[in-house]
């Protein structure tokens, strides 16, 4: 079973960028990686980190649109919830990133559920430490779509 869906945010906000003192396990699981995406709780909130180099980051930072979807991937190697984010600058031009919620792992499906209770998502651009945050808006819509995608992957 596919469920797909991609939303554009309205409401993309720059805000202080947090003073957040990741745990240990997490630096050393962004020190392993040279870009990409993780998901973490903070303050018993769903957070989504985007690594990259500092140019990376900083050109990520002019982001002027933010696109995300989710996916339930029923596959028997690795059953999971596939959340995509499409970035885009002023430009147009895509910056990509996914993350993989395993269906099977109790932690990973508390992260997802957590993030249909929110109101807003937090994401951070993190090179060598947290540089930019940008905070996206949950819609009731877009929190009904997360529901039906957890509920396809319980099934």
């Amino acid at each position: 079973m596919l469920s797909n869906f991609l939303n554009s945010i309205k409401k993309l906000r720059t805000h202080k960028t947090p003073t957040v003192e990741f745990p240990k396990e997490l630096m050393m699981t962004l020190s392993f990686i040279e870009s990409g995406c993780l998901a973490t709780s903070l303050n018993n909130m769903t957070v989504f980190v985007f690594k990259g180099s500092h140019n990376e980051i900083e050109s990520i930072n002019k982001t002027s649109q933010i696109f995300f979807g989710l996916e339930c991937i029923k596959r028997p190697e690795f059953p999971s919830v596939r959340m995509y984010f499409d970035l885009r600058d002023k430009s147009n031009k895509p910056y990509l990133f996914d993350y993989f919620f395993n269906i099977e792992s109790n932690e990973d499906m508390k992260l997802l559920g957590n993030i249909r209770e929110q109101d807003y998502l937090d994401v951070l651009f993190f090179d060598s430490r947290i540089v930019y945050s940008k905070r996206i808006e949950m819609t009731k819509k877009d929190k009904e779509k997360i529901k039906e995608v957890l509920d396809q992957a319980r099934a």
